[in-house]
């Protein structure tokens, strides 16, 4: 049934004003009340709970502008899809869903719309997808989720938007992996990791950014290849690595950058060195 000519005023007032709750209430049929929350879900607040339809409801939480009209929804009108149909058009509807129609499907749902409505999920209820949901839309969340559930993959994902999060991983989380990714975008991050998590890879990627960082690296995890990408930009870290790592070829690497550097070979190493450096002129 058409709006009445009287209905199509109001109909223009409360697009701009809000005046819904003003409205004589002989103008309030079904069919108006559904033509105002289209135009604005939150207009819901105003209607009668009489005319508060299941199908009304429905328009009104996927015509919401700012926030949700789920708030505004009779108990007896939460059906598990109007509730869906709620949290998909905004995560933090998530917040007036009856407990019982709370699903892992229903969670999922709203922190992929809107990360920060994890924070109306339940501990128990943060899965592995729920909480890489979260942090693929907010990074910053990965501070919001127990230590027990920053899994790897979760981990991952944040630090690959934001690496300086590795901070906010405890140590037992700090696989290679998450190691690796964060440091090969703040080569700095090195000194968040523990010593036993300094793996090969780990400290290649830091030294190959920030020759220095060899000075972080503990002596057992010198690996040439480590010590070759550290002197190969600065030759005077050749003095940072104890003598049983200075293998001929790191040697010859750093000398062939700075002749003094021979002043930190070992004596076992010289004529090596020496003899590289006749063969290179």
């Amino acid at each position: 049934m058409a709006l009445s000519e009287e209905q199509e005023k109001w109909l223009k007032k409360i697009i701009s004003d809000k005046y819904i709750q003003k409205i004589p209430e002989e103008l309030l049929t079904e069919e108006f009340c559904l033509a105002a929350v289209q135009q604005d879900g939150w207009m819901l607040e105003y209607v009668p709970e009489v005319l508060k339809t299941e199908a009304l409801c429905l328009v009104a939480v996927q015509n919401g502008r700012y926030d949700t009209a789920l708030r505004f929804v009779p108990e007896a009108q939460k059906t598990e899809a109007l509730c869906l149909a709620a949290v998909q058009r905004n995560g933090y509807a998530l917040e007036y869903v009856p407990e019982a129609l709370r699903t892992e499907a229903l969670y999922l749902t709203a922190v992929q719309q809107a990360g920060g409505a994890l924070k109306f999920v339940p501990d128990e209820k943060r899965t592995e997808a729920v909480c890489l949901a979260a942090v693929q839309q907010n990074s910053s969340l990965l501070r919001n989720i127990p230590d027990e559930k920053k899994t790897e993959a979760v981990c991952l994902a944040a630090v690959q938007q934001d690496s300086s999060l590795l901070r906010n991983i405890p140590d037992e989380k700090k696989t290679e992996t998450v190691c690796l990714a964060a440091v090969e975008q703040d080569s700095s991050l090195l000194r968040n990791i523990p010593d036993e998590k300094k793996t090969e890879a780990v400290c290649l990627a830091a030294v190959e950014q920030d020759s220095g960082l060899l000075r972080n690296i503990p002596d057992e995890k010198k690996t040439e290849t480590v010590c070759l990408a550290a002197v190969r930009q600065d030759s005077s870290l050749l003095r940072n690595i104890p003598d049983e790592k200075k293998t001929e070829a790191v040697c010859i690497e750093a000398v062939k950058q700075d002749k003094d550097a021979m002043k930190c070979v070992p004596k076992d190493k010289i004529d090596a060195v020496n003899a590289a450096m006749k063969e290179r002129d």
